[in-house]
């Protein structure tokens, strides 16, 4: 069963922070359920706080709340949740103009709170770290809670951009934005790289984040039984054929290096071969399907391993990289 097969599965889906992020959320949760379920447990429980005291934020959850949540942070963004809109993406600049550097683009300036150090921030709040209370984004999410709430509340919302923010940096044009002449100050990761509509996909970045054409409508949530078990197949599927054969990819706690990894895919591919209006190259969409394909499937385990270094033993951690 193919990763396009998912809008039959799951009846009309949006794109990478709908299906995409699913898929995320439920490779993790089938890692930690196996082989960390104390740890699962104690991050249900954080989730269960919000579902508490902000129903409103969280009525896509029911049953699979670990799953479903992973959708939130998107959800929000025009329901007071605008303060975390640059948290999303991470703008390393692809200069794509022969002879130049990025210093011949000074009108190009990247957000301050990326969503790189937007993760570093939410874990070291998860991990209780020195200071963490001052930090920018426990300040800025406190702000926001629901109804001036408790640190429960803040926890159970940061809780939940994570799971989301983990499946953004691995899209690759969520740690990509390409400066060139035609764009000095950024193509807004590929949102401004126009291309012959299809599906909905006007552009380079709705391209990616439909999983190339695969994937172009709204999920059904809370998500139903029948299709809770499809994408669970869907999901072991995914692993199985894009395994994650080399253990020096997960070791890495580090969301500038996962931003690294998927800015590479943007360098080396995303913008190879195609041109502007045009559609897309039969052989680009095979081979873009296969590389977001495989992206989702390290989201999904670099999201298992981070919850777990934070909130299980060292013990589970070690065999889960072994």
């Amino acid at each position: 069963m193919k990763f396009f097969a998912l809008a039959a599965l799951l009846g009309s889906t949006q794109a990478w922070w709908g299906p995409g992020h699913l898929l995320v959320a439920r490779i993790a949760q089938d890692i930690l359920e196996k082989e960390s379920p104390a740890t699962f447990d104690k991050v249900l429980t954080i989730l269960h706080a919000l579902k508490i005291n902000d129903p409103g934020y969280t009525e896509a959850e029911d049953k699979h709340p670990f799953v479903e949540c992973a959708v939130m942070a998107d959800n929000i963004k025009y329901r007071g949740g605008g303060y975390q809109s640059t948290w999303h993406y991470v703008d390393t600049p692809y200069v794509d103009t022969p002879g130049k550097t990025i210093k011949d683009y000074p009108n190009f300036v990247p957000d301050v709170h990326d969503n790189t150090d937007a993760l570093n921030g939410l874990i070291s709040w998860m991990k209780k770290d020195d200071g963490y209370q001052q930090n920018y984004f426990y300040e800025t999410i406190m702000s926001h809670v629901w109804n001036q709430g408790t640190e429960a509340d803040g926890l159970s919302t940061a809780m939940r951009l994570m799971i989301h923010y983990i499946g953004d940096v691995h899209q690759p044009l969520h740690a990509t934005a390409r400066v060139d002449d035609e764009f000095p100050t950024g193509d807004r990761g590929g949102n401004s790289f126009s291309l012959a509509s299809k599906d909905g996909a006007k552009n380079l970045h709705a391209v990616w984040d439909s999983v190339i054409y695969s994937e172009t409508g709204h999920p059904t949530l809370p998500i139903p039984d029948s299709n809770w078990n499809k994408l669970g197949l869907l999901a072991a599927k995914l692993v199985e054929e894009h395994p994650v054969s080399d253990v020096t990819d997960l070791t890495s706690l580090n969301p500038a290096d996962w931003a690294k990894d998927s800015y590479e895919v943007s360098q080396t591919f995303v913008y190879k071969d195609i041109a502007e209006g045009q559609p897309l190259p039969e052989d680009y969409v095979e081979k873009a399907q296969q590389l977001a394909e495989k992206q989702i499937v390290m989201g999904g385990f670099r999201l298992a391993h981070v919850i777990m270094n934070i909130y299980g033993s060292q013990a589970d951690v070690q065999k889960f990289l072994m």
